[in-house]
């Protein structure tokens, strides 16, 4: 069982999408640092310029590839 501090924190978008914030939270900080997304068409994405990404960060982009993929594609709805 994971403890309080190691549970996920998950976020809902606009549309009910829900992601788990460290995934949002690290494109975040990556995109500060000048790092833009290319989604490819075999389903995974490269992160452009690739040297940007330290050591941790490609092993968490790894780790959870799916997901990251999932967030980049998301579009909120438009408003009404």
């Amino acid at each position: 069982m994971l403890a309080t501090s190691e549970a996920p924190t998950l976020v809902t978008f606009r549309g009910g999408f829900v992601a788990d914030w460290r995934i949002v939270s690290r494109l975040l900080d990556l995109e500060s640092r000048g790092a833009r997304f290319e989604l490819k068409a075999d389903g995974g994405f490269r992160v452009v310029p690739p040297d940007v990404l330290t050591a941790d960060d490609t092993a968490f982009l790894k780790a959870h590839r799916n997901a990251a993929r999932r967030v980049l594609e998301y579009e909120a709805p438009m408003c009404a």
